[in-house]
């Protein structure tokens, strides 16, 4: 039984066995038999059913049935318990097979609880007693997840960061007690258990609650919002805006007595059985479940199942409508204190872009403003306060393009991610297209790039590398998107011959003080050298990559370039640490991990190489 060490209401526990050298698993799952605990009709029901479901609160929990029943029907290993039991055969690619479902009975000192922390330990050590059960169900669950994620289902386990995804396709986070590989044992294994109790009781002709999800158009693909979600675990803000766009355009699963299939886990039949003692839905089913296997008659017609559900859906829309109002009230209220108070300087980046969003949706205010101007100076604008002023009112204007001037410059490395984070919050346009062409010789070549999207087709930039070609064609882009216009679709200057450009041209004029976009345009490029062969180019990338960290130090010292700024921190239990890295050199950044600083250093250094070499290898040979 894993749960929290403090839990008093356990009501699931699992066995995994290994058969055949890991080519299959028998997995058996006991569900606490709370119907034979509470009566139809009883008080306790009728708690249960007012109540709906346990409340874990900040300093107190609010159990679904009452302290005494519930003490009367957990799973404990002091006393005897009757139970739901399911067992089915797992093969190694995830087919879940004969399923048995009857009832079970558990005799005392059968049980064995263990927080998370403990399960993740046992499996790491193999001298403890357990260890091979652990391993077992740890493979299974592995082999589980591998089958899901195959079939389309947005599976997501981060650990590290503390978020889980849901089964309605959302993300919620897991409690830092629980995260670890425990978790993930617990949850697949559940999985499985009701989407064999569902398909066990779809066959068997029995009407539960069953549970329902249908798909969301808007949704878009598995892949696509894993990526998506990689790269918003970084940025808190950028998290925030994701998981309220999954919300919103996941539509919320329900709960029916006839079978519909489940799209956010991929699944033919779902059902919630795995809680009876947490969720009255769960206890509905298993009393359906215990009167089939008995031989009584049905405690529920399809009709009053029907009713039921209804009633349980209504209540949980009628929660999160009211949760979502009161966390909107909540921000809105501190967001305008803050205003009022003018305490923005001190807000920090998750706030502030709550106080920039709420009065970007008004004429600007001077206290905003003069904090806007002074995170400039301070170097602190981010991507969120860029892509916030994108959507601004026209009024916003001056102070907007004083942002992007001043961004486009001092980080131009920003700009893909506007374009990427602007086309996240409109999730319905389509994918942006880059349009590229490039001229010249090897030691001087000119890289041309163009962005379209969202209907705007931005100006042509060139530069001396394809990285910073688009990285300025997607400024070009977000000041046209700005503007609301959209440049003419034409060729690519480097294919004019009438019009030779060098590296830093665009299209659009220029915004640099004292510079004249035609003047560059004109200047010649020099006649082209025979460029270097691919292979000497493949050669030089392969030798970086035998010792990356060596690589880029040397580079540095090579050119005499600042060195890299490494930034290690560590995550994940004692045991099993993840160790993340970050490096800057040369406007690049990278990230790296790995179980120990050495790789996680490795691997961020070979991530920047990369960068670095992309941008130099070509224009300076011999690096």
């Amino acid at each position: 039984m894993v749960d929290r060490t403090e839990a008093l209401d356990r009501d699931d526990a699992f066995a995994v066995t290994e058969v055949a050298d890991g080519a299959r698993w028998r997995l058996e799952v006991h569900i606490a038999g709370v119907a034979d605990v509470v009566a139809l009709g009883s008080d306790a029901d009728a708690t249960a059913f007012l109540r709906r479901e346990s409340r874990y609160l900040a300093t107190r929990t609010v159990p679904m049935l009452g302290r005494g029943t519930e003490r009367a029907a957990t799973l404990t290993p002091e006393a005897d318990r009757s139970t739901l039991r399911v067992s089915a055969d797992l093969s190694a690619g995830g087919t879940i097979s004969d399923v048995v479902v009857d009832r079970g009975w558990v005799p005392a000192g059968r049980c064995v609880p263990a927080d998370h922390a403990e399960i993740a330990r046992i499996l790491a050590a193999e001298t403890d007693p357990l260890h091979e059960a652990v391993r077992a169900a740890h493979r299974a669950a592995q082999v589980l997840l591998a089958a899901r994620r195959r079939s389309g289902a947005f599976a997501l386990y981060d650990l590290t960061h503390g978020w889980v995804s849901t089964e309605e396709g959302g993300l919620a986070a897991i409690p830092p007690a629980q995260r670890t590989v425990g978790y993930v044992i617990v949850q697949e294994l559940m999985i499985a258990a009701n989407e064999a109790i569902a398909l066990w009781c779809a066959g068997e002709d029995l009407p539960i609650l069953f549970r329902n999800h249908r798909s969301a158009l808007t949704a878009g693909s598995t892949e696509d919002l894993a990526a998506e979600v990689a790269v918003a675990m970084t940025d808190p803000v950028l998290l925030d805006k994701l998981r309220s766009r999954l919300q919103s355009s996941y539509r919320a699963a329900i709960y029916a007595p006839t079978v519909h299939g489940h799209h956010g886990l991929r699944l033919a039949a779902y059902t919630h059985a795995t809680s009876p003692l947490r969720r009255v839905s769960d206890l509905i089913t298993q009393r359906v479940i215990f009167a089939h296997l008995d031989g009584v008659p049905a405690p529920y017609t399809i009709e009053q199942l029907g009713n039921l559900a209804a009633d349980i859906n209504r209540r949980i829309a009628a929660d999160r409508d009211e949760k979502a109002a009161h966390f909107k009230a909540r921000d809105r209220k501190v967001t305008a204190q803050a205003v009022a108070a003018g305490e923005l300087e001190g807000l920090d980046a998750k706030r502030w872009a709550k106080v920039l969003a709420a009065a970007a949706a008004r004429d600007p205010i001077d206290a905003v403003i003069g904090e806007l101007h002074r995170r400039m100076r301070a170097d602190q604008v981010t991507v969120t306060t860029i892509v916030t002023l994108l959507d601004a009112g026209e009024a916003w204007a001056p102070i907007r393009s004083e942002v992007f001037d001043w961004a486009a410059r001092a980080h131009p490395e920003f700009g893909p991610s506007v374009v990427s984070m602007w086309l996240q919050a409109h999730p319905d346009l389509p994918r942006p297209e880059i349009d590229g062409d490039h001229r010249g010789p090897s030691h001087t070549p000119v890289f041309a790039a163009r962005l379209r999207a969202g209907g705007v087709c931005g100006p042509w930039a060139t530069a001396g590398s394809k990285k910073r070609a688009e990285q300025d064609a997607a400024w070009g882009w977000v000041r046209a998107a700005a503007a609301g216009e959209s440049h003419p679709v034409t060729e690519s200057p480097l294919t004019d011959p009438e019009r030779s450009v060098a590296p830093g041209d665009t299209a659009a004029p220029s915004t640099e003080p004292g510079e004249d976009a035609a003047g560059r345009r004109n200047r010649p490029v020099p006649p082209p050298p025979a460029p270097p062969s691919s292979e000497a180019v493949a050669k030089k990338r392969a030798r970086a990559r035998k010792n990356p960290i060596a690589w880029v130090l040397s580079h540095a010292q090579h050119h005499g370039h600042p060195p890299p700024r490494w930034e290690i921190t560590v995550d994940g239990p004692p045991h099993a640490p993840v160790f993340t890295c970050e490096v800057r050199y040369l406007g690049c950044a990278a990230t790296g991990r790995g179980n120990t600083k050495t790789a996680a250093k490795s691997a961020a250094a070979e991530d920047l190489l990369d960068a670095v070499l992309d941008e130099t290898v070509s224009a300076r040979p011999g690096i």
